[in-house]
């Protein structure tokens, strides 16, 4: 189960998009939600006054966000800190020892992601747990969860999440597997033979299969060509996907901006709730757990 859900919160209404699927969540069962507000106020002579304010501030809103989800099972803690959002976000989720975060995807211009960051993308790319990014507010039940996997072993490090997931809410899963456009003997960008792609991408498609069969969960298999991000897209429209979940290796820096991996185009295009696990990271992956029983529709 989630036993530690983090919910950062800006303080307006998109953050606050989240909440119906912290009612879901809630639903299946939490032990523990953490409302986090982290203000960075403007420099001033006065800096402890104006940090003070902020703080004041902030426990008041988070008060009464608190006092609008009062029909949540699970305690809520609150807590508001001064610090930049992202490293915040992060700092916080280790130091509480949280599980998963939850948090709204905003939509911002290119040019203003390069000049000013995404806070949502920041924390994707870094946490060492699940992230849970919701685009736009809802709260559609979970039928299908399209979880691509490109035939490297990194690319399944989602798998614990997302059968947790589909277990415990009855989805199926959608494994999706994008091959190169190239055929016949051409190397792919990763320099191996289209036949040697075809052959790890359905290795790791049959051991994903084998894990849903041992946990109960219903799955299906898709095999595509083409590029990564759009096929996943489409995929997620025209198979009705109700929810993504992939691996992300984290890339950062420049590299991110001019050339952002398939994960960050999904993130910043995609119309459902997105479940993400650093690769290689995987401290606490398994924390997402089996939810209760007794919340499943």
């Amino acid at each position: 189960m989630v036993k530690h859900l983090l919910v950062p919160l800006e303080g307006n209404g998109h953050s606050e998009l989240v909440f119906p699927m912290l009612r879901r969540l809630d639903a299946l069962g939490i032990d523990q939600v953490t409302l986090l507000r982290a203000d960075m106020p403007v420099a001033a002579d006065e800096y402890v006054t104006v940090t003070e304010t902020a703080l004041c501030e902030s426990r008041l809103y988070l008060k009464g966000v608190q006092d609008r989800l009062s029909d949540l099972r699970a305690p809520i803690r609150l807590l508001a800190r001064i610090g930049p959002a992202a490293s915040t976000i992060l700092e916080v989720a280790e130091e509480k020892g949280a599980t998963m975060i939850l948090m709204a995807m905003a939509r911002r211009a290119r040019l203003v992601r390069f000049l000013f960051g995404n806070v949502t993308e920041h924390v994707v790319q870094r946490s060492v747990i699940p992230v849970l990014t919701v685009p736009t507010a809802g709260d559609r039940l979970l039928r299908n969860i399209l979880v691509p996997l490109d035939g490297r072993k990194s690319s399944a490090e989602i798998l614990p999440a997302a059968i947790d997931l589909a277990r415990d809410t009855g989805a199926r899963l959608l494994f999706l597997s994008v091959l190169s456009p190239e055929s016949g003997a051409a190397a792919s960008d990763g320099g191996i033979s289209a036949r040697e792609e075809f052959e790890n991408a359905e290795g790791l498609l049959y051991s994903a299969g084998a894990a849903c069969a041992e946990a109960g969960v219903d799955f299906a298999v898709i095999l595509e060509h083409g590029d990564p991000a759009e096929r996943i897209l489409a995929a997620c429209r025209d198979r009705g996907a109700d929810a993504i979940a992939m691996a992300t290796r984290g890339r950062t820096g420049f590299h991110q901006w001019v050339a952002p991996s398939a994960t960050l185009k999904v993130l910043r295009e995609c119309n459902v709730p997105l479940l993400t696990v650093r690769a290689r990271a995987r401290a606490r992956t398994a924390g997402f757990g089996s939810l209760s029983a007794a919340g499943r529709h």
